[in-house]
């Protein structure tokens, strides 16, 4: 290669001309001026080397304004050359004996080296360049990702030392980087960016397209297409695109499954005979607010190419539009109505209440058909409908009289699948309902016994002891804090009470009697949420009534407590977020794999305010090995005095996890936990089927040709071998003139003489 030097002047004066004029024409008038001022000199020798000083200033001044540089510029002659570059991909890999991708396209790569200089190149995340054949040859197609803007960028920078002829590269087309990203399926041209880089090869680009003899056996979720956000309660469609080769016309059909958050919704069955790409729409009910993770995934089936790409996940949040509450009353009554009332002053709650309109006492006179004003429509409501409510609130509700104990299995699997209920107390409902040993009684947080000797209810106004866990619990947190949340409760009374309850195992007692007895407890029913009020007289703290009250100047905050403790227990019954102490942020987007997660975590107290210091501890559990109570088992950082904390995780292979964090307030246990994705970047695990749509794109766009499978017999269409080509401009070196010392030196030396000599020859 030889190495040619050209030097040359460049100005960085950029001025327009009407500036240039302007400069010169002042110029000319410096040096005009100074001509009237030294006529008065009557040798002309002393006039022209006055007359010259003040030119040759100007002139200096005017070099200075103008900025020239000396540039050297260096350029390369070469030989022009071929670019030889092998997709070593995983995908590469796939196929059997002799007709390996990866083999085939060795093959061709020695038959295009052997017809002129060739430069040899492998490439996976980046240009992988080859010193020689065996080297090529000893390298392993197991590249995680398959670049080809890597390969222009990096064909385009060796240009600068050497010209290409024409570039080849051979690979299965499987790119999944930017080209594909900037070029998704359906495109028919190239997009400007890839085009400008292909420019810059300033070469023919060849492909030879690396195609198996028979399609593999291989069935892939291609992807999962789902909304952003959904709405809980609300069926959600999904679409899962399948990809299916290899099998032909065989019978037989493929099993889906779609599972949220790791918990499988819905199953279908797919033929497996139809096109090679299909769309199956399903559609799902999310049941509570946050970060859903969808996953989609094909049982594989036998002698499958790979079954990496048999899943897919996808996230959506997933958020409350109104609060659909069902509310059943066993009488009117003021607790029935104060409560219907709060509900109805909540735009956000959409209620649907029934409500029996005699009350006890009307002994057989009257029939159960009679003490409503339709007849109650117990099959429309359990069998029907009821998926379709967040609440349900049973308030002094007598199951009995309307034969509704055949529809308490329908409200199990409800509370098993996630749904809310809300049981108030009163003389017809639990112990003095009939409620033991029904299908009910075992969904609620108590136990209720048998036969109580006082009928199941006691009268008398009743004083209220919060337990430690209720104290600080978000459900029954009425004050700042636990300690002003104990002193309002024990402010407050109820008249009348449910009798002969005992604490379930698993759920938490929150309010008691002073002997210790139930009055509010919550627990949980599979992945729903159930609570318990032991009374029909809460309606006294709304009307301002409460037995303890201390004077009407203090109503209004009595009444405050009523809606509170009734906001308090729906959100938390509706598992909302914003009443949680813990919340933690996930990624909504899956986290590209080798890529650092990060989860945002806030602690704050009952009031609200920030809790700092409080140490943090975490999991990340694989969906696929979730447990009901996974246990946070990693020590995290603490929270800061904004309550905050940021968790980071690495190293997590592809898959969906669920975000575990756990801290403790005020001695009770808080636990949040959020689903988050960690997306593959193996392009396998999304596609195996060979595509030349992104080679063909890129041959015609710079004039250059695809070829199946191998090399043509006549070798690629290139120039001569021996042809001479100017590479780019290797190297320009800039000196700058006029920022140099002596240029300030000639100036000082200039205006200095000029001015010793005006003063010797008598000039001001």
């Amino acid at each position: 290669m030889t190495e040619v030097w050209h030097d040359h002047i460049e100005w960085a004066l950029s001025w327009p001309w009407s500036a240039r004029i302007g400069v010169l024409a002042l110029a000319l008038a410096i040096v005009g001026l100074t001509w009237l001022n030294i006529r008065q000199i009557r040798s002309w020798r002393r006039r022209a080397v006055l007359l010259g000083l003040r030119a040759s200033t100007v002139v200096v001044l005017l070099l200075v304004l103008a900025q020239p540089s000396w540039v050297s510029v260096s350029q390369h002659l070469a030989s022009a050359r071929t670019a030889v570059v092998v997709d070593r991909s995983a995908s590469m890999a796939l196929g059997k004996g002799d007709a390996r991708r990866w083999d085939r396209a060795l093959q061709a790569a020695k038959a295009l080296t052997g017809e002129g200089a060739a430069d040899l190149y492998s490439f996976g995340e980046g240009l992988e360049p080859a010193d020689s054949w065996q080297e090529l040859a000893r390298r392993r197609p197991d590249a995680q990702r398959s670049n080809l803007d890597a390969v222009l960028r990096g064909l385009a920078a060796q240009r600068r030392m050497a010209p290409w002829k024409a570039v080849a590269v051979i690979s299965d087309g499987l790119d999944n980087a930017a080209v594909r990203a900037r070029n998704p399926m359906g495109t028919t041209s190239l997009d400007a960016e890839t085009v400008s880089e292909l420019r810059q090869l300033q070469a023919p680009l060849h492909a030879i397209y690396v195609d198996d003899p028979e399609p593999v056996r291989d069935v892939a979720v291609a992807g999962v297409r789902v909304s952003s956000f959904g709405y809980t309660r609300t069926y959600v469609p999904v679409a899962v695109d399948i990809e299916v080769s290899g099998l032909g016309d065989a019978g037989g059909s493929l099993t889906l499954q779609l599972s949220d958050n790791g918990k499988a919704m819905v199953t279908q069955q797919v033929p497996i005979a139809g096109p090679a790409r299909r769309t199956v729409e399903l559609e799902f009910q999310p049941l509570h607010v946050g970060t859903h993770i969808l996953e989609a995934a094909v049982v594989p089936l036998p002698d499958e190419v790979t079954v990496a790409n048999n899943r897919a996940q996808v996230g959506m949040r997933v958020v409350r539009d109104r609060t659909r509450v069902l509310h059943l009353a066993g009488h009117p009554s003021w607790d029935t109505r104060f409560l219907r009332s709060h509900l109805k002053g909540n735009t956000a709650v959409d209620l649907v209440s029934f409500y029996v309109m005699v009350g006890q006492g009307a002994g057989g006179m009257v029939s159960a058909e009679d003490t409503t004003l339709m007849p109650f429509p117990a099959k429309e409501i359990f069998e029907d409908s009821l998926s379709g409510f967040d609440l349900v609130i049973l308030q002094d509700f007598p199951f009995g009289p309307f034969n509704l104990e055949q529809y308490l299995p329908q409200l199990a699997q409800y509370l098993q699948a996630g749904g809310a209920m809300l049981v108030l107390g009163g003389p017809q409902s639990l112990g003095a309902g009939g409620y033991a040993g029904t299908a009910l009684a075992d969904l609620l947080p108590v136990e209720v016994a048998r036969s109580p000797s006082d009928g199941g209810w006691v009268g008398g106004a009743q004083k209220l002891t919060v337990t430690p866990i209720g104290a600080a619990h978000p459900a029954s947190l009425l004050g700042r804090d636990a300690q002003e949340s104990t002193a309002i409760w024990q402010k407050h009374r109820l008249v009348g009470r449910n009798s002969a309850l005992r604490p379930r195992q698993g759920s938490h007692l929150l309010v008691t009697d002073p002997a210790g007895e139930p009055v509010l407890a919550v627990g949980e029913v599979g992945e729903g949420r159930t609570a318990l009020l032991a009374s029909d007289s809460l309606w006294m703290w709304a009307f301002g009534a409460d037995v303890d009250a201390e004077g009407d100047s203090n109503r209004e905050l009595q009444r405050s407590h009523y809606h509170r403790l009734f906001e308090q227990l729906s959100a938390w019954l509706l598992r909302d977020p914003d009443l949680e102490l813990l919340r933690i942020e996930a990624p909504g987007e899956p986290v590209p794999e080798g890529k650092p997660l990060t989860i945002g975590v806030q602690l704050r107290d009952g009031a609200g305010q920030p809790k700092s210091g409080v140490p943090l501890r975490y999991a990340l559990v694989p969906l696929s090995q979730l447990k009901a109570d996974a246990a946070a088992d990693r020590s995290g950082p603490s929270t800061d005095a904004r309550g905050q904390a940021t968790l980071h995780a690495d190293g997590l292979a592809a898959g969906a996890y669920l975000a575990v964090v756990e801290a403790e307030v005020d001695g009770r246990r808080q636990r949040a936990s959020a689903a988050v994705v960690v997306a593959s970047s193996h392009i396998e695990a999304a596609q195996v089927q060979p595509s030349d749509r992104l080679l063909q794109l890129l041959a015609r766009a710079s004039l250059g040709t695809v070829y199946a499978g191998r090399a043509p017999a006549g070798g690629l269409p290139l120039p001569p071998i021996d042809r001479r080509d100017t590479a780019a401009l290797a190297d320009k070196q800039h000196t700058d003139l006029w920022s140099r010392p002596e240029v300030l030196a000639l100036l000082v030396a200039l205006l200095c003489g000029e001015w010793f000599l005006r003063r010797r020859w008598g000039l001001a």
